[in-house]
């Protein structure tokens, strides 16, 4: 299936700009949800944008408007951690140490309470608008199902050596 016009998505999740096809935010962090021991710093270094996709996808699980615990914080990243960002090689603790770095969840002076930052980096207020309303859980879940599904095809094709030949 083909793209659509400039701007506008096509059934796979890919945009058309300026003759080029760029995956959506939904498409990329679905690339990046199959990967296996993800550093954040190297993330951070390697790909800005998929930095920010990662740190977006965390700060769904906040609340605008809310304040919570640090256990509240810590028990939310957790889940992060274990569903969408179980791609990720890091703890919890380091996690929210980034958020709070890139302001995306500001603290109070005792770093008992947290809450979405009012001010987060550019870049990342960017990929959770884009991010916004996706089920990031259930994107993931099905994006590391059919990562599995095609290892075992492509798998399979290689045992079955070279076609055609005697």
């Amino acid at each position: 299936m083909k793209a659509g016009r400039a701007g506008e998505p096509s059934r796979k999740g890919l945009t058309v700009e300026s003759q080029h096809v760029v995956p959506t935010a939904a498409t990329r962090f679905a690339a990046i949800a199959i990967r296996q021991g993800v550093s954040l710093g190297a993330l951070q270094s390697t790909s800005t944008r998929d930095f920010s996709l990662v740190l977006a996808a965390a700060a769904q699980r906040f609340a605008a408007g809310r304040h919570y615990t640090e256990p509240e914080v810590n028990e939310l990243l957790r889940a992060f951690l274990d569903g969408a960002g179980a791609m990720l090689a890091t703890d919890h603790v380091e996690l929210r140490r980034w958020l709070v770095d890139c302001r995306v969840l500001e603290r109070d002076g005792y770093g008992r309470a947290y809450a979405l930052g009012d001010h987060p980096r550019e870049d990342i207020a960017a990929a959770a608008s884009e991010l916004a309303g996706i089920d990031l859980d259930a994107l993931t879940r099905a994006a590391r199902e059919a990562d599995v599904v095609r290892r075992a095809e492509r798998k399979a094709r290689w045992q079955a050596g070279p076609t055609g030949k005697s």
